[in-house]
């Protein structure tokens, strides 16, 4: 925690402000440990101070790793230059902070916090392998529940239940079951479809262990399917091992997401690939980067310890989907997947 305060407050003086004002609770989280639906931290270039309504005063007290306030209307803001993240203030708030201290030079900086928490510490890289070992244990659970006539509901929950017996705190999102043309919705919602012979099933699950979240896509055959669907998923894995062996210390972004879609235009099918790479990933299931080949983060380079996905994905209405996704984390080695290697043939038998 203290090297994490110690490398933003550096940041400061690059900024050009005196302190920065953090209201984001998952930045709160990061900073110190503790968990609030709200509550604010002014970081100052030697020390930083924590404020909370009377519902945290306790557990801040006992717990916090910096001084502690109880936040009232009275309380007086910093003055000089003071910093403030843009990307999590809405506009009514900005209006209210203005008018709460009017002498202040307030400037924006958007997600403050990007650069710092894209690097993971050992204690982060510990908890997203927990986070991974248990989302696959239970990826394995739900496939053992396979059996004509189950419904993608009753197999979600099974996910649900079966990591939440094992220390999850949670799910990472809702999870998704999507049996035959239902795969081909990337965010499709599992509902009363029952699973026939001869269906593609996909799985996309994570389970939160220590506040870090897991998050992995599968696809499996049920049984014989339609060979333009079985084309696709040996696409769609050859996609995902390119980008995997681009994904080295120095690579830029933008070169992992054109390694997967050369894969597919060569093929013609470029234009069913519907979203991005993949994404950074850790407190929050999408953080910073987005691996993609266009956008704000097209040119950052990879750097060791950054843990993201690789989940390329191929989608033909009516017919099916296949999105193949691991997390995994950059190495001086190259790209350390927390999950087993994909497989050539996943019909079940």
């Amino acid at each position: 925690m203290k090297n994490r305060i110690e490398t933003l407050q550096s940041k400061l003086k690059e900024w050009e402000v005196d302190a920065l004002l953090l209201e984001n609770p998952v930045d709160l989280l990061y900073l110190t440990g503790l968990s609030f639906s709200k509550g604010r931290l002014f970081v100052y270039r030697q020390e930083m101070q924590l404020f909370v309504d009377g519902r945290y005063i306790s557990y801040a007290l006992e717990k916090a790793p910096c001084p502690v306030q109880l936040w009232d209307k009275k309380t007086l803001l910093p003055q000089g230059r003071v910093g403030f993240d843009s990307a999590s203030m809405c506009v009514e708030a900005w209006e209210q902070l203005k008018k709460e201290a009017p002498d202040t030079q307030w400037k924006a900086i958007s997600r403050p916090l990007k650069e710092i928490r894209v690097i993971k510490d050992s204690g982060e890289i510990a908890a997203l392998r927990k986070a991974a070992e248990l989302t696959w244990n239970g990826i394995k659970h739900m496939l053992g529940c396979l059996r004509i006539g189950v419904s993608e509901r009753e197999v979600a929950w099974e996910f649900e239940k079966y990591v939440r017996e094992r220390g999850a705190s949670g799910t990472s999102f809702e999870t998704i079951v999507a049996f035959g043309k239902n795969s081909a919705l990337p965010h499709y919602r599992p509902k009363g479809a029952l699973l026939e012979m001869g269906q593609i099933v996909l799985f996309d699950a994570g389970a939160v262990v220590d506040g870090y979240a897991g998050d992995a896509t599968r696809v499996y055959f049920y049984g014989e399917i339609d060979p333009q669907l079985k084309k696709m998923y040996a696409l769609v894995r050859e996609a995902h091992l390119a980008a995997k062996k681009k994904s080295c210390v120095g690579e830029k972004i933008g070169a992992l997401d054109r390694a997967a879609r050369d894969v597919f235009a060569k093929e013609g099918v470029e234009k069913l690939f519907l979203h991005s790479l993949g994404h950074g990933i850790g407190l929050e299931t999408h953080e910073y980067p987005v691996l993609r080949s266009t956008g704000a983060d097209v040119n950052l380079k990879l750097k060791e310890n950054m843990v993201f996905t690789i989940e390329p994905g191929l989608y033909l209405s009516g017919s099916g989907g296949v999105r193949l996704e691991d997390t995994g984390l950059v190495t001086a080695k190259g790209f350390e997947s927390f999950y087993p290697e994909l497989e050539e043939d996943p019909t079940i038998r």
